[in-house]
């Protein structure tokens, strides 16, 4: 079924933190034993080691912000929903792409998240920007 507004709400809020790259309060969002399993790495444990790789990659970019653009809510609060992330690179560039992402809400904390995506337009950007900076 379609997702609560409160649900839309809590993620909406939660991808402008991420966009601000405001650890203290993206991070606010995860529960201390939250997972986070992104495409095919490894899973990573703990709201401190996520809140790390999360802040890695903001702090390679000027921003990243996210268009919901369906979101799913099914009982247990296992959350479904496609996105499009703006990636805007530090000299100007916007890449867009699509994801489909499944977050676990448990006492109004994420448990568990899930992200697909392929990044790989933005990390071939991010190369091209960085050969433009060291040419």
């Amino acid at each position: 079924m379609r997702a609560s507004t409160g649900t839309v709400t809590m993620l909406t809020d939660y991808y402008a933190a991420m966009e601000a790259n405001t650890p203290d309060e993206f991070s606010s969002y995860y529960a201390d034993d939250m997972t986070l399993t992104f495409g095919n790495s490894p899973e990573i444990k703990g709201r401190a080691d996520i809140t790390a790789a999360f802040s890695a990659k903001l702090n390679e970019v000027a921003s990243l912000g996210h268009d919901l653009v369906n979101v799913w809510e099914e009982d247990g609060g296992v959350v479904f929903f496609e996105s499009i992330g703006r990636w805007t690179l530090l000299d100007g560039e916007v890449v867009e792409i699509k994801a489909a992402s499944k977050i676990t809400i448990l006492n109004g904390k994420f448990v568990d998240q899930r992200i697909y995506v392929d990044n790989a337009p933005v990390d071939e950007a991010l190369k091209r920007e960085t050969a433009r900076r060291t040419a």
